[in-house]
């Protein structure tokens, strides 16, 4: 089975081609977005949260994973802006880019002299950009080409059921073919790690598996939160869920049955093919940069059903996306299937008994194959709507 994409010069296969506005510092949110509105369609300004308050371990993961934004197989090319007194040095994130070897630009207010200045060199140099990377042209790839991300959302008991299997079958078959495959949402494999660890390809790995669970676990009692009293969520509650462990029975199913290859902090770039977890809160817009950073071409986003399931083109808990990541929304609640206009594949008819997991599983997989040669999901035809995305801390803000 192959798809088609854009070739990097790093090797890497893009499922789309978009040209990158990357801020160094929420202060230049502002400056990015004009950049890309000017720029035209297929200029995305990928807006963030970081301030120049944290401290270095957290400064650390939002570096590297603008870095990942930048190096995405999904952006063809990068604009770098910052003020030039940035808590996250510019110039760091534009060196860390460098590196894939991509069309790349660093701009800054300090540097060009006036925020005018800055901005019209920014929309001359994205134009250009977006100039070139409408010449490239899609190619054939088999999977050994994709890095499939995975996040579940408001689960309920469906979601062990159909959603989040049925992502696990298509995420073994992806695997199966060379490819590999990102989950991660720390919090949701506590009670269920041991599972995980049995999975592990070396003991290393499975060390890490616990490692990282009992460190989340920690972080909530050292504020005061025992997660095992705190979770599952009130929506989760009235979706059916139960106790933690349960929730989190039914979340790791969309990891499938590989062998788990490695633990990645958030945000950290995929060595090598295979199975990873990564460490992360459950928090679906820093999910959506961790994975975005971690290398993913394209991720699912896995519905249990409920009122979330019925936000329809933003949705509560996608936050209108990532511009350089496509979402495919997986449904699972028959009680929702009203709402499967803006779903790209349903996977109620395994709780109707009209169609099995591998069945579903299979329709999955070829509409992933879609998506990543170019065909648009619901969320990229329907959004008008983007949050600016938050980056994920675990220490004090300053």
């Amino acid at each position: 089975m192959n798809f088609y994409g854009y070739l990097r010069p790093d090797g890497s296969v893009g499922a789309r081609n978009h040209v990158a506005v990357i801020p160094a510092v929420r202060c230049a949110n502002e400056l990015a977005i004009r950049i890309a509105d000017e720029a035209g369609m297929g200029v995305v300004a990928l807006l963030h949260n970081q301030p120049c308050i944290h401290l270095k371990p957290d400064n650390e993961m939002a570096l590297r994973v603008l870095i990942g934004l930048g190096t995405n197989p999904n952006v063809a090319a990068a604009v770098v802006v910052g003020i030039g007194c940035d808590g996250l040095p510019a110039q760091d994130i534009a060196e860390g880019i460098a590196k894939s070897n991509k069309p790349l630009e660093l701009i800054t207010i300090e540097r060009e002299g006036s925020y005018q200045a800055a901005l019209d060199k920014g929309v001359r140099v994205a134009k250009e950009m977006l100039s070139d990377a409408s010449l490239l042209t899609r190619q054939p790839f088999d999977l050994s080409h994709l890095v499939l991300g995975t996040k579940c959302t408001a689960s309920t008991p469906a979601s062990a059921l159909a959603c989040n299997p049925t992502v696990g079958w298509a995420a073994d078959a992806i695997i199966a073919q060379g490819g590999s495959a990102v989950f991660s949402e720390t919090a949701e494999i506590v009670g269920a790690e041991h599972i995980l660890a049995k999975r592990a390809a070396d003991e290393r790995t499975a060390q890490r598996i616990y490692e990282v669970a009992n460190r989340m676990e920690k972080r909530m009692k050292d504020s005061g939160v025992d997660i095992r009293g705190s979770e599952p969520t009130p929506g989760n509650i009235q979706g059916g869920l139960t106790t933690l462990e349960e929730k989190s029975l039914g979340a790791i199913a969309k990891s499938g049955t590989s062998p788990i290859r490695g633990v990645l902090e958030w945000g950290e770039k995929l060595q090598g093919k295979g199975l990873f977890f990564m460490d992360g809160s459950a928090n679906t817009p820093q999910i959506f940069l961790g994975l975005a950073a971690a290398g993913a071409q394209l991720m699912s986003l896995n519905f249990g059903g409920g009122l979330p399931a019925r936000f329809r083109t933003s949705t509560a808990a996608s936050c209108g996306g990532l511009p350089i990541l496509p979402v495919i929304k997986v449904l699972s609640s028959p009680k929702d299937s009203c709402e499967m206009e803006y779903f790209d594949v349903y996977a109620g008819t395994i709780i109707q008994g009209q169609e099995s997991v591998p069945e579903v599983g299979e329709r999955l997989l070829k509409e992933i194959t879609a998506v990543a040669s170019g065909k648009p999901t619901k969320l990229e035809m329907f959004s008008r709507y983007q949050e600016v995305m938050e980056m994920y801390t675990t220490g004090p803000v300053l």
